[in-house]
């Protein structure tokens, strides 16, 4: 509901206020909150972008939410694609928080940033394994049929998630032969197989630090939810005139604080 609107429902019963107050009380209550989260110990840390509209197009917005109870901590106006901005806005909360781990989709920027930081980093595996069956799939169009075994080892591996993944996969990768074709250098199915294969193999311990630490998740769903509740916040008005605006509604959607 936009702030006008909430001043519409409260004058039928019986109480005036202005949009301006309205906005000003959603201030303070955000401000409020944040101040209450302020130093409270994070040790896992969600992070995970949205696009809200606001001042007539969607702005990029990253969001932090503490995996332990489940509440945002922080919301920041950037993309979250660009590792130096990540930088910035995660780098103060690891040092006042106690963050030792970040929980994330795939993308390289929150690699970056995780390893710039020292910090343990957990990719989202309902993200990993959306990417690579969909990659799958597409392999298996592709590819020649004596090569379809190894599309089922790395759907078990991925299914398994063990230990020696890491190892199995470059084992994998070392079996297929490179070959390339067009005078581009474009890559041929197998080509695009063997890139696969290196990528999860490389970044396999980033996909199991749950099972070496017990309260890390295996997916960013906590974070998701709290990214649904603002999403269902921002469906309810026309588009956020302002930063501090767009930051005190999502902040209290995000928190679940009625307003």
């Amino acid at each position: 509901m936009s702030l006008r609107g909430v001043g519409v429902v409260l004058s039928a019963f019986g109480e005036s206020l202005s949009h301006m107050t309205v906005w000003r009380d959603m201030q303070e209550q955000a401000g409020l909150l944040e101040k209450r989260r302020g130093w409270q110990g994070v040790r896992v840390l969600g992070v995970d972008g949205l696009y809200p509209l606001g001042w007539g197009k969607k702005q990029p917005v990253l969001v932090a939410v503490d995996l332990g109870d489940g509440q945002p901590v922080a919301i920041g106006q950037l993309d979250e694609g660009n590792p130096q901005a990540v930088g910035r806005f995660l780098q103060p909360l690891v040092q006042r928080l106690g963050v030792s781990v970040i929980v994330t989709d795939d993308l390289s920027s929150f690699r970056t940033v995780a390893d710039k930081l020292g910090l343990e980093r957990q990719v989202c595996q309902f993200h990993v394994r959306r990417w690579v069956g969909r990659t799958l799939h597409e392999l298996k169009d592709t590819v020649p049929k004596e090569w379809f075994w190894v599309l089922d080892e790395i759907k078990r591996l991925l299914s398994e998630l063990p230990p020696e993944g890491s190892r199995r996969l470059f084992e994998l990768w070392k079996q297929i032969p490179e070959r390339r074709i067009g005078q581009a250098g474009e890559r041929s199915p197998l080509e695009m197989l063997r890139y696969l294969l290196l990528r999860l193999s490389e970044h396999w311990e980033s996909y199991r630090v749950f099972d070496w630490q017990k309260d890390v998740p295996w997916t960013n769903n906590g974070t998701e939810q709290v990214i649904g509740r603002m999403k269902m916040r921002s469906r309810t008005v026309r588009g956020y005139k302002s930063w501090q605006g767009m930051w005190a509604a999502l902040l209290l959607a995000g928190s679940g604080t009625a307003f």
